[in-house]
């Protein structure tokens, strides 16, 4: 199953490049469904958003927005992020708490043709609800990124945190290879270095944790909503691929 999703997903690609009226294909998302979420039946509900434009002006940096309606007798435990056309479908999942069953969050993620992007959202009963947009875009994940060059990593690992009108807003200087992309001096590809996991604590207790694939765009951005009425320090932690640990602590 997971090398014939790969045939459809690079066959798909070949035929974008040759057609640039290509539009997202529902054909993908029944395989990405069998082997993300086998034999288990998903509601398209209202109360779960995925919103982004419907033309990017960058494949490397598309900007998404993931909404959340607390609803009575559903508390979502997890939310997927999915790019039905990336040679890896899985951009992101997101592990809510109390604090984040509202949610509204930003983020950019890299797409490498036109797809559906989705998210599926997991209650504590194991019921999943989804929601879709068609969004296209092209090079993402493959696009040329220089390896060499110092801005890449000046700064490596820098968390950014804004708190402003009852959002929290991070972002990690990061390059976040995605392994698709050519290094043009060896010839071969820049190896995998990514973001993997970011994880939030306000007063010492966790209000949000995220794990990251390759699709999240360079110097991973986050950006949602948390309602306190405490004063306190909000704890980023993010993790990265080398096992290298960034921290960043703000009073709030």
């Amino acid at each position: 199953m997971k090398i014939l999703l790969k045939i459809i997903v690079s066959f798909l690609i070949l035929v974008g490049s040759f057609n640039l009226r290509a539009d997202a294909s529902p054909d993908l998302w029944p395989y990405i469904q069998e082997k993300m979420f086998p034999d288990t039946e998903i509601v398209e509900a209202d109360f779960i958003k995925i919103d982004g434009p419907k033309r990017a002006a960058s494949g490397a940096q598309v900007p998404v927005n993931i909404k959340l309606a607390k609803t009575e007798g559903v508390h979502i435990q997890k939310i997927h992020l999915i790019i039905d056309a990336n040679p890896t479908q899985h951009a992101a999942t997101y592990h809510l708490t109390d604090e984040t069953q509202n949610l509204d969050l930003f983020t950019r993620i890299r797409m490498e043709t036109d797809s559906f992007v989705r998210v599926v959202g997991q209650d504590t009963d194991g019921n999943l609800y989804m929601s879709k947009v068609a969004i296209r875009a092209s090079g993402g994940c493959s696009g040329y990124m220089d390896v060499h060059d110092p801005a890449l990593t000046k700064d490596l690992g820098k968390v950014l945190v804004k708190t402003k009108n009852d959002f929290i807003t991070t972002r990690i200087k990061h390059p976040n290879f995605t392994g698709l992309q050519k290094d043009q001096d060896s010839g071969g590809y820049i190896p995998e270095w990514i973001v993997k996991q970011i994880r939030y604590d306000f007063n010492g207790k966790r209000i949000l944790a995220v794990e990251n694939d390759i699709s999240i765009s360079q110097d991973p951005y986050l950006k949602f909503r948390f309602v306190t009425n405490n004063e306190g320090t909000l704890t980023v932690s993010a993790t990265d691929t080398k096992s290298t640990i960034f921290l960043k602590s703000k009073k709030i």
